[in-house]
């Protein structure tokens, strides 16, 4: 398979190795450091999932494409789950598209990679300022440590379900509220949710794949485009691999196989959402304290931070 891999990206520059296993692919990538993976799903012993695994362990800003003769719904939403960039099927996505797909994730790899060293960056000159300044280092853990301890998230935790089955909607309206600082909203129509949407914030998302009046990636593409800050998680009870493929390219969170067996799943999921939030809400809140606190430090901070946001719109 991997002679179709190098018919296809080899003629648009790429510079290709082809290995027809997973273990050949271990190697190569230890010892020429590839820029990039493109990986078929059926490799023989090690298969084409449990290489993405290793190798994301591994290399975590490695750009990873899974790109199959062989789809199926389980294996789209296990890549999305294992960290891949993107799930292409060799006989439905044109050439172009997949030359394409390759590109737009080593380009956001490449974002990715040069904000986590302005972070790094970041980090260092605080270190450096602080160290120089001993008193002022004191005053600001000490604030520090009141903000984490003292400070609780500005807004509660707000969850809307979607599902045209009204018991899914009511056991999961249930589940939700018997945690504290979470607040549901149920919903059985996607126009419905839309409206509530428009309207209203909300942090998290849990919407049926398929709705009545809508359909749940449908759903998660215009909340993606009008709620960025919204994360959404998808249920569905006959996954296909058109909606597994749809929902990794409209950056869902996970995808919940009904019947539920295990709620505790499904909770962990939302409160994996909720601890996340109020861990961003908290350093929010102490960095704008540590910027009212040293505004000439700072200004080296906003000219690094300038630039990180700018990879961030652009890798989007």
């Amino acid at each position: 398979m991997y002679s179709v891999f190098e018919s296809l990206f080899g003629p648009a520059g790429f510079q290709v190795v082809g290995v027809p296993t997973a273990e050949e692919a271990l190697d190569v990538l230890a010892q020429r450091r590839p820029a990039a993976l493109v990986t078929e799903l059926l490799l023989g012993a090690m298969d084409g999932l449990t290489l993405l695994r290793q190798v994301r362990r591994e290399r975590p800003g490695l750009p990873i494409i899974v790109c199959t003769e062989a789809p199926s719904a389980y294996s789209a939403a296990q890549a999305l789950r294992d960290g891949a960039d993107d799930y292409c099927l060799k006989r439905r996505d044109t050439a172009t598209h997949l030359r394409a797909t390759l590109r737009r994730a080593m380009r956001r790899r490449a974002h990715q990679g040069e904000i986590e060293r302005l972070l790094k960056e970041i980090a260092e000159l605080n270190d450096r300022f602080l160290s120089a300044m001993v008193e002022l280092e004191r005053e600001n853990q000490a604030l520090m440590e009141r903000l984490r301890s003292e400070v609780p998230p500005p807004e509660g935790f707000r969850v809307l379900v979607v599902d045209d089955d009204v018991s899914i909607v009511a056991v999961l309206e249930a589940l939700l509220r018997s945690q504290p600082g979470v607040d549901v909203v149920g919903l059985t129509h996607g126009a419905e949710a839309r409206q509530a949407l428009a309207t209203q914030v909300f942090d998290l998302v849990l919407t049926d794949v398929q709705l009545g009046d809508d359909n749940g990636v449908d759903l998660a593409a215009w909340i993606h485009e009008n709620r960025p800050s919204t994360a959404v998680a998808l249920m569905t009870g006959f996954a296909t691999v058109d909606s597994a493929v749809a929902a990794i390219r409209e950056g869902v969170i996970g995808y919940l196989q009904k019947p539920f067996t295990d709620l505790d799943e499904v909770l962990g999921k939302v409160l994996e959402v909720k601890d996340k939030l109020e861990a961003e809400r908290r350093q929010n809140a102490w960095m704008r304290a540590f910027h009212a606190r040293n505004a000439d430090f700072m200004a080296r901070y906003r000219l690094l931070k300038t630039k990180l946001t700018t990879l961030q719109r652009e890798s989007t």
